[in-house]
């Protein structure tokens, strides 16, 4: 902080009006920052410690004038010019190319629906928008969209791309100037990598626009900046100009806060914290102080200066490039986009803002936003955060799913984020996708991720919505984009082709489904009567059933048709002599549950890291614990830390898991063994809560599987190589695996260990190897699918996120099959399960699983037949790979609705002879 020769402020000076509470700290920040920091803090942040006389301060024309103008400035605001497009489309260059996209069913930014419409762009703005539109040029480029869906160009609010580079390392990872709790002078630009390749990735899944913010591991980490996907090498060519066209004399600016548990866990182990709430609020009231005293001195001097014309002023006008983005802040300049999760930091940063008088626009990330829907709505904050996000940490614990809903309800902006690439900007649609799955309405969904983010970035004049005089940010679908597996086919940037598919993709999309049902399918258990379908029972018919997935009883697509389940085991589907037994069965006062579309599917498997072993993963005590991943002679089970009921779990069973498989938790080379068990068992001693208890023995070979014992890749094979070949192993599991009698699963994406296990097969021929993760795997899928080697893809959509995985295919449009569609038309037998730490997304297996119901691989197969291997993929094919019993007629779930689209809902779930759910709904109510 440069305070030399600060004026005093004079009596009757007023700052903001709103908001505005007088500090009740009295004293210098500095004097209550524990003395272990003090000296830190005030190199880094006043320059350094100045001893000896101060010179006399003299005052030059050249300052004066400077500090005129500065005071000039401080009166000007930002501001969003709504006629940049009527003066673009009086100035455009007449001559500049003309593209005519025709025939389009335009979603615009609100989430309307218009067809047969034609988009004219010229140069890098839109000209026209309506039916059918003449040739304005003899040489204008016409694209036939052919009745596609076409909408803007979607606009991500909270991204890292190119200051968190793909693959990530270490020194490519620039978001935030962590050393610090406050930082308010960085800034993301500075970090900004133009040679991202997620930037032209993330563009290919139909956003143009971005917002990159610094990160969340101190209180107040800097600066953002909104960039265009552009191809361009430069920063300064991927930054928007949010001027207005220059109108408005300040550009737009976003301010990142953040608060809550990263902060906390981030300075845990740093001398003067902070390292609770209390620490953070105090951290960020210090700071803002700072900057309101800079406020009032800049203030005070402008006054003087006016008042007596400069007349005794010897000294130039007060600055700090430490805190003058708080004082823009003070002043009204800056947006503030706030990383809070729970109420209790959302209201004490409320507080602040009250104290200090500076606004909140955006609260980013919030998971309990349903529960103070009315402080935020009173204060006109919006909401930028996930459609599913929550309960592997505390912060989001109480997350809920049908949050997007309640606050729509409540009249609540909502823009959904991606955190790029926290969840992978490529797939930002899905966001909305599943917003509108848990109920937030159509149209609503479209602009949370159009001009929603638009209008809150200040930039609602120019991007989020198709209109004449906008920028020409266009994507063409080839489905609607709120349905599974939606995948643009181009995507139109300023005006340029940014992402073209192939031609093959192009004409692939014709025989896409362009229908779409907007209202999501969805029964809540209490308006059902539990005398037809209940927990325990063991006798039910089913009826409107249209299709079985279940083995031995499956059906082609069927209309309104019966099953009959007995003694907990489903006897019939469909054919003519199920009507027969049904009959019999409501003679016998059997209940009748009328289905919406029923679907009948085996129970969901899925591999994932840690369910069952851990509920919160920063939380030791709520986790079985970790292993060092050394010690091969004491070869650990999982079942034997499993914990059963809680909320992760309950969840998981509620979306239609009915068995998952689980290795101990390990920071090494060996993690022990696996086990298969029930999510919806209540405890350990409930029927069948242990599946199978060892599954397979499970590795992590490569830089995940690095320690102090296995250092590195080749001592990590050696080690394997060396076990196998023991006569008499150190534990008798290596025995097993050597002999093929126990898998043997290795977590890796990476191509060179994946080859090496390969050649380990050719050496021990007995062993039985299965791959999880594979994100490089469809480099070897011939070899794989010679050898044997089943892949558990996870995640099943791979990003090139790390160096282990940086191979991975990023599939259509920037090519025409991924990762998935190779492995099985080589033949590998394939699952799909989660590595990601906090197995977020394990309740979304048949999502993923329905990308591939409308994807590209298998060759030649019909619609249908690729539903059926979607469903193996989550069901016969786990059980198989590890060696399940296949027990559909007994284990299997009930849905309405296609459960490889959007919309359906679990109906009932039976297990262990019974029916063990009916009508769940994903948050029932829970304790904690």
């Amino acid at each position: 902080m440069e305070k030399t020769g600060l004026l005093p402020r004079p009596n009757g000076h007023h700052t903001r009006k709103s908001h505005t509470r007088r500090s009740k700290v009295g004293f210098s920040w500095k004097s209550v920052v524990p003395a272990t920091v003090l000296a830190t803090l005030l190199l880094a942040w006043q320059g350094g410690v100045h001893s000896g006389p101060k010179p006399t301060p003299t005052l030059t024309a050249a300052q004066l004038s400077d500090g005129l103008r500065q005071c000039a400035k401080n009166h000007q605001h930002p501001f969003v010019d709504y006629s940049l497009a009527s003066t673009r489309l009086s100035t455009k260059d007449s001559k500049g190319p003309v593209k005519i996209f025709r025939n389009a069913t335009l979603i615009d930014g609100d989430g309307s629906i218009h067809h047969e419409v034609d988009i004219e762009i010229q140069g890098d703005i839109i000209t026209y928008v309506g039916k059918r539109r003449a040739e304005t040029s003899v040489e204008a480029v016409i694209i036939d969209v052919g009745g596609r869906y076409l909408s803007p160009g979607l606009v991500d609010m909270h991204s890292h791309v190119g200051i968190r580079q793909e693959p990530q390392i270490l020194m490519n990872a620039d978001v935030t100037e962590s050393t610090l709790p406050v930082t308010p002078w960085a800034r993301a630009i500075d970090g900004f990598k133009p040679s991202d390749a997620a930037i032209k990735i993330v563009a290919s899944g139909g956003t143009t626009t971005s917002l990159v913010l610094t990160g969340a591991s101190n209180l107040i980490s800097g600066e953002g900046m909104v960039i265009k996907h552009r191809d361009t090498n430069s920063v300064w060519g991927m930054e928007i100009d949010s001027t207005s066209g220059g109108a408005s004399p300040k550009r737009q600016r976003y301010l990142k806060m953040a608060c809550g548990e990263n902060i906390k866990q981030n300075f845990e182990k740093v001398p003067g914290g902070p390292i609770s709430r209390l620490g953070e609020s105090g951290y960020v009231r210090f700071a803002f102080e700072e900057a309101r005293n800079l406020l009032q001195s800049q203030d005070a001097w402008c006054e003087r200066a006016a008042v007596a014309g400069g007349a005794g002023l010897n000294v130039p006008y007060p600055t700090s490039l430490h805190w003058q983005t708080l004082v823009d802040t003070l002043r009204g300049d800056v947006t503030v986009h706030l990383h809070c999760y729970q109420t209790q930091d959302v209201f004490s940063e409320f507080d602040h803002a009250d104290e200090f008088g500076y606004n909140i626009t955006a609260l980013h990330h919030i998971t309990q936003a349903h529960e103070m829907l009315d402080e935020i709505k009173k204060r006109g904050a919006m909401l930028a955060t996930f459609s599913d996000e929550g309960g592997f940490k505390n912060e989001n614990y109480h997350a809920s799913w049908y949050m997007l809903k309640l606050a729509a309800e409540a009249g609540i902006p909502i823009a959904l984020t991606t955190d790029h690439p926290a969840k992978h900007g490529q797939f930002f649609a899905q966001e909305a996708q599943i917003g509108h799955h848990f109920q937030l309405e159509e149209k609503l969904a479209i602009a949370s991720i159009t001009s929603v983010p638009a209008r809150a970035l200040g930039l609602d004049n120019r991007i989020g919505w198709i209109r004449p005089g906008y920028d020409a940010d266009l994507v063409i679908w080839d489905s609607h984009p709120l349905a599974i597996g939606a995948t643009p086919l181009q995507v139109v940037v300023d005006g340029k082709t940014y992402i073209n598919a192939s031609e093959k993709l192009w004409e692939e999309s014709v025989k896409r489904e362009q229908a779409f049902a907007p209202a999501p399918l969805s029964r809540s258990q209490k308006v059902n009567d539990n005398k037809t379908c209940s927990p325990g029972q063991k006798d039910i018919v089913l009826r409107g059933v249209t299709k079985s997935h279940i083995n031995g009883l499956r059906t082609s697509v069927l209309s309104g048709a019966t099953a009959v389940v007995r003694g907990g085991v489903l006897q019939c589907v469909g054919d003519s002599s199920c009507e027969a037994i049904a009959s019999a069965a409501i003679e016998e006062g059997i209940p009748e549950l009328h289905l919406k579309s029923g679907y009948i599917l085996p129970g969901i498997v899925s591999a994932t890291r840690s369910h069952g072993l851990s509920e919160l993963v920063s939380e030791p005590s709520t986790k079985d614990g970790e292993l060092s991943g050394a010690d091969v002679s004491h070869v650990i089970s999982a079942a034997d830390g499993l914990r059963f009921g809680d909320r992760r779990l309950a969840i998981t069973h509620r979306r239609g898991l009915t068995t998952l498989i689980t290795a101990p938790i390990s920071n090494g080379f060996i993690h022990g063994l696996s086990t298969a068990f029930r999510p919806g068992a209540a405890h350990g001693l409930s029927p069948g809560a242990v599946i199978k208890r060892d599954v397979s023995l499970f590795l992590s070979i490569g830089h995940e599987g690095k320690n102090a014992a296995f250092p590195s890749e080749s001592s990590q094979f050696n080690e394997l190589r060396t076990l196998l070949a023991t006569p008499n192993p150190p534990h008798e599991s290596w025995a097993l695996a050597a002999n093929g009698t126990l898998p043997i699963t290795v977590r890796t994406d990476n191509k060179d260990v994946i080859a090496k296990l390969i050649t380990l097969k050719r050496e021990f021929p007995a062993l039985n190897i299965i791959i999880h993760g594979g994100g490089e795997a469809h480099l070897f899928a011939r070899e794989l699918a010679e050898a044997s080697i089943a892949v558990v893809l996870a995640p099943f959509r791979c990003s090139q996120l790390t160096w282990e995985v940086r191979n991975c295919p990023p599939g259509p449009p920037l090519s025409d099959v991924a990762g998935p569609d190779l492995l099985l038309d080589a033949g590998v037998k394939l699952g799909i399960g989660i590595w990601d730490h906090r197995d977020r997304w394990a309740t979304n297996a048949l999502w993923e699983a329905g990308w591939l119901a409308r994807g590209r691989g298998l060759a030649g197969a019909s619609a249908e037949r690729r539903g059926e291997v979607a469903v193996e993929l989550v069901t016969k094919n786990m059980r198989e790979i590890y060696g399940l019993e296949v027990r559909d007629e007994r284990e299997f779930v009930v849905y309405e609705g296609d459960p490889l689209e959007y919309g359906a809902s679990v109906a009932l779930i039976v297990e262990e002879g019974e029916v063990q759910r009916c009508w769940p709904d994903v948050e029932e109510k829970y304790v904690y």
